[in-house]
């Protein structure tokens, strides 16, 4: 029971090993995965098989962490029918399997399916229409590997390509793919936000992807919204940081270096949290700073064991001088235990707003619910709704009158069993409804089965 009441409590306060993708002690765990579902409406696919290994070893003042999983994945042709299995790395998902555009010149099922006359509004608006279904919400790798020295109590020095160093509350999104509560957290909105990157530049033979600077706007994917929260100070990056823990004082400091640092240019992301008794906790971090485009975070934590609050607001692009490029966020929610119950319940919305004035807000709101049904069995459920950004633009033209922000819908329940000490088994449903800013519906289910084993 001790055992299930700790995961379940871990996954409602966003403080699971899964949500955080790094070990938070030294461990060896496996995790293997095997799933199906269907896109759209129609038999059922298998999408494949896939094993994730990550370790963490501490010796003296040094920790190095790693992770690596292997897929066997079904792919899609262009007609949408299974065509093979493809065997290596991935971070695909259902959505992205039927939908998504996969390789650098080639594009496959799910291509913007537009109308000319549509175009005419894309030119008038200055927006590069997008009705696919946004199926990458956040990049993250398949691997990660870091390393830490310890050289005093309190003292870290990291290297690696996740550190995942945070300070503060957020909603959690972009878990790892394959994890067991791998699902979007706050709807599904559209970002180009990239969880791998530094910045926009190659370094070595990779390329990192978009940065986190870019705003999307109404029309640049199917629902757009997703302000992309910057409290993780270090991932992908070269990091420092003080962290003071004791039963009456808790604090941090750090700064880092991301991935892609230019001298020329350069951004640097720095973070604090200061915790000055048990129900309180202030945190605040700066992504790019000395960067014009640079993210600001600050989040706080209220309350303490049976209900906690969390507060944040975000803002991208701060400090640049274009007239319609920020973005802002806010939003809250409440951890409790319902009394007399051994129910978690955490329901949480989020307002993001656009610099832009032709740009209206757009929100979501969602709950996580988790107990234990007895020692060995729990429940988890995930239910969220996300309501994109409209372009008043729109109403002016024909074609796109009837336009709107755009939806989500997501649904996800889910059981773990206890098999024994070292094993663990979870068994979910996951179900997602996507409705583009334009009318275009898409619809995907998918289940499957997680065994985690600890060595």
């Amino acid at each position: 029971m001790k055992k299930i009441l700790t995961v379940l409590s871990a996954v409602i306060f966003g403080t699971a090993v899964a949500s955080a993708q790094v070990l938070s002690s030294q461990q060896m765990k496996n995790t293997a995965w095997i799933g199906f579902g269907a896109p759209i409406d129609g038999s059922a696919t298998f999408y494949g098989f896939t094993d994730t290994f990550q370790a963490r070893f501490d010796r003296g003042n040094f920790t190095i962490e790693g992770m690596l999983n292997w897929s066997f994945l079904a792919n899609y042709d262009n007609e949408g029918d299974v065509d093979n299995f493809v065997f290596g790395t991935s971070n695909g998902n259902p959505l992205s399997l039927k939908y998504g555009t996969r390789g650098s010149s080639s594009y496959h099922a799910g291509d913007n399916t537009l109308s000319k006359d549509a175009y005419a509004v894309a030119t008038a608006t200055g927006t590069i229409l997008n009705n696919q279904a946004n199926v990458s919400n956040t990049i993250q790798d398949s691997y990660y590997v870091n390393f830490i020295w310890h050289p005093k109590k309190n003292f870290d020095i990291g290297v690696g390509t996740k550190l995942n160093w945070q300070v503060g509350p957020a909603p959690r999104y972009g878990n790892w793919l394959w994890e067991s509560d791998a699902h979007v957290r706050q709807g599904g909105f559209s970002t180009s936000y990239d969880d791998r990157s530094g910045s926009a530049f190659q370094t070595s033979s990779e390329a990192t992807g978009s940065y986190k600077f870019n705003v999307d706007k109404p029309g640049s994917a199917d629902v757009v919204g997703f302000i992309p929260y910057a409290n993780k100070y270090a991932k992908r990056a070269l990091g420092v940081r003080y962290n003071y823990n004791s039963k009456d004082l808790k604090f941090q400091v750090g700064a880092a270096i991301p991935n892609g640092f230019n001298t020329d240019d350069p951004a640097i992301n720095l973070g604090i949290q200061v915790a000055p008794v048990k129900w309180l906790s202030i945190a605040a971090t700066l992504e790019g700073a000395f960067e014009e485009k640079a993210n600001f975070y600050s989040g706080a934590t209220i309350g303490a064991e049976n209900f906690v609050l969390d507060l944040y607001i975000a803002a991208d692009s701060l400090f640049s001088d274009a007239d319609d490029d920020e973005a802002y966020g806010a939003g809250a929610a409440i951890n409790f235990i319902i009394p007399n119950t051994k129910i978690n319940l955490r329901p949480e919305i989020g307002l993001n707003f656009f610099e832009n004035s032709h740009y209206d807000f757009a929100w979501y709101t969602g709950a996580a619910l988790s107990f234990a049904i007895n020692n060995k069995t729990g429940f988890n459920l995930w239910g969220s709704w996300a309501q994109g950004s409209k372009d008043d633009r729109w109403a002016d033209y024909k074609v796109s009158k009837n336009w709107n922000g755009g939806h989500v819908l997501n649904l996800r329940p889910e059981l773990t069993y206890d098999f024994s000490k070292n094993t663990t088994f979870a068994v979910y449903a996951d179900f997602e409804q996507r409705t583009a800013f334009d009318g275009e519906n898409r619809k995907c289910w998918s289940s499957g089965v997680f065994m985690t084993y600890i060595f």
